[in-house]
């Protein structure tokens, strides 16, 4: 790592959820609820004036607070690309969104030097109404790109997602592939400091994919800085410097790519049936 300080900090982050009904919604229905709201401000004035005690509505519930991760810390230097691995459920999407600022950590803070692009899953940010042309201009003017640097990358990002046919279309109409292309054509090709990738690789075809790899590899040697979230192995091992095992909420396991790589297929391994070799 650098001497100097690191383009993403992260420390002690924890984010906690809770699972199953809430322990202070009515179960009954979404009726019951409308008629508390108008009801409140008479069982408020009635309780001033002493003439009835305050209802209690709390009922039992058995929903439980669950950690979806904890105690995550880690750095991110400059032009380097970190690869997180994991089984889904892991909590490798929560951790993206905390740092994409789409949610809040319950513990821990996380610090990103520069201007964020995150590319999260298809379509986020998009507004379905807008065409795709409509919307790359908002997602730069989002990222604080003036309208020169937007319009000088425009055909850049329409080239490399490859729907022409299609860009003064309301993105509503896109499927999800082409979601997919124009919302990493955006990521990648408007000027920040840090990228944020969740499965970019998923939906896209196979030369779809080529070409995103192709062009991470141009960006990492730009200098930008990288996380990188995938199932794909083989592309975890080839773009990046460092990775990180995330498992059960936590991190399992920090090092180079092939090693990271090596331990999570043996954890998938050991999760299988023992049955799977007799079915096989």
């Amino acid at each position: 790592m650098s001497s100097e300080q690191p383009m993403i900090e992260v420390r002690g982050i924890g984010k906690r959820y809770w699972v199953g009904p809430h322990p202070f919604i009515d179960r009954r229905g979404m009726h019951v609820l409308l008629d508390r709201a108008m009801r409140a401000p008479y069982h408020l004035l009635a309780r001033k004036i002493g003439l009835t005690k305050p209802p209690s509505h709390h009922i039992p519930s058995r929903g439980h607070l669950r950690w979806a991760i904890r105690d995550i810390s880690f750095q991110v230097a400059q032009g380097e690309v970190l690869g997180i691995l994991g089984k889904n459920g892991a909590g490798k999407s929560v951790l993206l969104k905390i740092l994409s600022r789409i949610t809040c950590p319950t513990e821990g803070y996380a610090r990103l030097r520069g201007s964020v692009s995150s590319m999260l899953e298809a379509g986020v940010g998009f507004h379905p109404e807008l065409t795709g042309r409509e919307n790359i201009r908002l997602s730069g003017a989002i990222l604080g790109m003036s309208k020169y640097e937007i319009e000088n990358r425009l055909d850049e990002i329409i080239d490399f997602a490859q729907i022409e046919e299609y860009l003064d279309t309301p993105v509503k109409h896109y499927s999800s592939g082409m979601f997919m292309r124009l919302g990493f054509g955006v990521a990648v090709h408007l000027e920040t400091d840090i990228m944020l990738v969740d499965e970019v690789l998923a939906v896209g075809d196979k030369e779809f994919e080529a070409r995103c790899v192709e062009k991470m590899r141009s960006i990492v040697k730009s200098g930008k800085t990288i996380i990188f979230v995938s199932h794909d192995l083989a592309a975890m091992k080839e773009i990046c410097d460092r990775a990180i095992l995330i498992r059960d909420g936590g991190i399992a396991m920090e090092g180079p790519p092939d090693r990271v790589v090596a331990e999570y297929v043996a954890g998938l391994g050991q999760d299988r049936p023992a049955t799977d070799s007799v079915m096989a």
